[in-house]
């Protein structure tokens, strides 16, 4: 016994109290998983650009302050520890 549901109309939901009996409760509407599904739109597993370039920048500025600051730093203090 299937039902038709329109998936513009709302979901009658109740939240009861914790301790509140069974008979209680509303349930939910039981819905198709068709319906279920209209609202989920996935894109998949790829990474936008801008989470790319940030990345990209990240790795840029890593790069530059190992060769500028910490090569020479370390150099300095292996050879004359403080």
């Amino acid at each position: 016994m299937s039902q038709t549901v329109n998936p513009d109309t709302p979901r009658e939901t109740t939240i009861a109290a914790a301790g509140a009996p069974a008979s209680s409760r509303a349930a939910v509407e039981d819905t198709t998983p068709e319906q279920e599904h209209t609202f989920h739109h996935y894109t998949g597993n790829a990474i936008p650009w801008f989470v790319r370039g940030i990345w990209i920048l990240f790795w840029c500025y890593a790069i530059t302050y190992v060769v500028l600051w910490l090569l020479p730093s370390l150099q300095s203090e292996l050879l004359s520890p403080p």
